[in-house]
């Protein structure tokens, strides 16, 4: 194990609540997808079940940064006790309804009260780390940790949803995240570092964190980030189809999420010079030059060989993210600012859909890669317009 890893294990506090950030995350991860196999399940429509997920996505984007602004202006304990609770009733009334009047409109209604009032444990936890690690290189790691966890969650969740479903069916599933996730947020909020968490004495204002010229350029790398892998998605699946093997673009997509493990590991295991900002841009192009080596692909073997590399920037990219928000965010908002970066990654994730689905059929698989490369390209170029306010982030009115 790398010494920096290992300094980072030695770390008070930091075992637990990684550990608790898994018991957290991982359902947050899986129930989206339990979520649309129960609507599939009960409803009969894949339509319909669409429609049902949107609406819990679109409720979690828009939610959580309120939750953000909660914990900024309270502390974590009470706002994530209470978003646990009313998300706990949510789900029930999900389950509920699923059995007694499964209609598209109904479960929709219920599926949005659930997203709504998650609870923002992945927020919470982030704006902790500066709090429990003073050393910066040790936070660096501790931030490569955490964007790993989230790389696991994203594959472990929708397993384990798969795995129960089969065996027992898609509400099991459901109630199985809605269980996990209310132990370990209410987990999280008894630990040590969490109730003593104390928020600024300084008020965010209305604008939050949407003040600070450097976190509005992160947000806009999230939304190019999310838009990325939301055109990538379907690119891997309509490269397979090209080639009659559509389950194919699966094994893509899983050398795309191994590679971002392996990235994460190697980025989080040394020490970095450069500034966080100086490295985002670099980290950016590298993804656009690799994601772009796609599109030269012969075959589905070649594609999934070049799925790796490709992933191998993902994490790292995350992790400067992670970074610079703490750094870039005013005082009294950082929560808020990192809910926003999740609200903007779903955002442009839901934008990547949209413009590949445009694509998708229209022109080859090729064009998607390279349209998918432009988005990193955009990004990098908008990071070196902003350099100078995610190095030295520009002082803000009550900041």
């Amino acid at each position: 194990m790398s010494g920096a890893y290992r300094r980072l294990w030695r770390q008070r506090w930091v075992p637990a609540l990684l550990l608790v950030g898994v018991c957290a995350r991982v359902p947050l991860q899986a129930y989206v997808f339990a979520v649309l196999l129960l609507a599939v399940e009960r409803t009969g429509s894949y339509p319909a079940a669409g429609v049902v997920t949107a609406a819990s996505g679109l409720a979690y984007a828009a939610g959580v940064p309120v939750h953000g602004r909660l914990v900024d202006r309270y502390g974590q304990t009470w706002p994530l006790r209470a978003a646990s609770v009313v998300n706990a009733a949510a789900f029930t009334g999900l389950l509920v309804t699923a059995q007694v009047r499964p209609t598209a409109g109904a479960l929709a209604g219920w599926a949005a009260a659930v997203g709504l009032s998650l609870p923002p444990v992945a927020a919470a936890a982030r704006a902790l780390w500066s709090r429990v690690i003073a050393d910066d290189g040790i936070r660096r790691t501790a931030l490569a940790v955490d964007a790993m966890v989230l790389d696991v969650a994203l594959i472990a969740g929708p397993l384990l949803v798969t795995a129960v479903s089969a065996a027992v069916g898609a509400a099991w599933a459901v109630g199985g995240c809605a269980v996990v996730l209310l132990g370990g947020t209410l987990w999280f909020s008894t630990l040590p570092p969490s109730r003593a968490w104390t928020p600024s004495r300084r008020g965010g204002g209305l604008a939050g964190p949407l003040r600070a010229p450097g976190v509005v350029v992160l947000l806009l790398v999230s939304l190019l980030a999310g838009a990325l892998l939301g055109v990538l998605r379907l690119g891997f699946v309509e490269f397979a189809g090209e080639r009659a093997d559509p389950a194919a673009g699966g094994l893509a997509l899983a050398a795309f999420g191994a590679g971002s493990l392996l990235g994460g590991l190697a980025y989080g295991a040394r020490s970095w010079r450069a500034d966080a900002a100086v490295r985002m841009r670099w980290i950016l192009l590298g993804y656009a030059c690799c994601v772009g080596a796609l599109a030269a692909a012969p075959g589905v073997p070649a594609l999934v060989a070049l799925a790796l590399p490709a992933g191998f920037f993902l994490a790292p990219l995350v992790i400067c993210n992670f970074e610079l928000v703490g750094r870039c965010a005013p005082a009294g908002t950082t929560t808020e600012a990192f809910a926003w970066g999740i609200t903007a990654t779903f955002a442009g994730s839901a934008l990547g859909n949209v413009v590949a689905g445009a694509l998708a059929g229209a022109v080859p698989a090729g064009v998607v890669f390279a349209t998918a490369a432009g988005f990193a390209a955009l990004a990098a170029a908008i990071v070196t317009t902003g350099t100078k306010t995610l190095i030295v982030p520009t002082a803000v009115e009550g900041s």
